[in-house]
């Protein structure tokens, strides 16, 4: 009798596990890594770069599903805009639509990118050309629309830049074109057409764009300027 309640049991165990499926620890987390790797080269498609994940958060367990499907991985992104720290929401459901099992995960995102970088110190107020950057790969992830894909001239640094650091472009200006004191044609601009050219000191430096104080010799005057080129500023009037 003894036996046959052992067959029984084992019976009912064979039966029970034959309508079961058992999504493992490693399967879910290449199942989730994949959906959120996937996710990212879709935003960051427009980037051309190579994209890296890595998830924290996963439950180290075995989820047994009531069916014998392959249960169904939902990642929901819990931001709209990319973080490369993210959070996202996983929902596991049985092929019944039931749902098994919520839990949230961190989403690391590395974005590695050829991206211009200092190869030696390059101090505040210094030059920045190809003879003191490179192009090498760089984690990017932190600075998507703020670096250098090519080498960049004519320019020189707002800030620091230790050798090995990515070369940003919030962190650099164009060289100057007019010199503190130098001489410029202040030119007057109206909306009409009017044009009025005079003679006037530069009162700081500026590169090509930027506004800077100059004052005419005739008037005295001071006025806020854009330069234009290394000899000629303009005034909107």
């Amino acid at each position: 009798m003894f036996k046959n309640l052992i067959l029984f049991l084992t019976l009912i165990l064979t039966t029970q596990s034959a309508f079961c499926y058992c999504l493992t620890y490693d399967n879910l987390n290449s199942i989730i890594k994949t959906k959120a790797l996937n996710e990212a080269k879709k935003t960051l498609s427009s980037y051309n770069a190579e994209i890296k994940i890595n998830i924290q958060g996963v439950p180290r367990e075995n989820i047994i599903t009531k069916d014998n499907s392959i249960p169904k991985v939902e990642v929901i992104s819990q931001q709209t805009t990319f973080n490369p720290n993210s959070y996202k929401r996983v929902i596991v459901k049985d092929g019944f639509n039931n749902v098994v099992k919520i839990f949230n995960i961190n989403v690391q995102t590395l974005v590695y990118k050829d991206v211009l970088v200092a190869n030696e110190q390059i101090p505040f107020n210094g030059e920045i050309n190809n003879r003191n950057t490179i192009i090498a790969k760089k984690e990017i992830s932190r600075f998507l629309d703020n670096t250098y894909g090519s080498y960049i001239s004519n320019s020189i640094a707002k800030r620091n830049f230790p050798k090995g650091s990515i070369i940003l472009t919030n962190g650099v200006k164009e060289k100057s074109v007019v010199v503190k004191n130098s001489m410029v044609d202040v030119v007057f601009l109206s909306n009409k057409g009017l044009k009025i050219k005079l003679q006037g000191k530069a009162l700081k430096e500026g590169a090509i764009g930027e506004a800077i104080p100059v004052r005419t010799n005739t008037y005295n005057k001071t006025y806020n300027a854009i330069v234009h080129s290394s000899s000629e500023v303009l005034v909107r009037i």
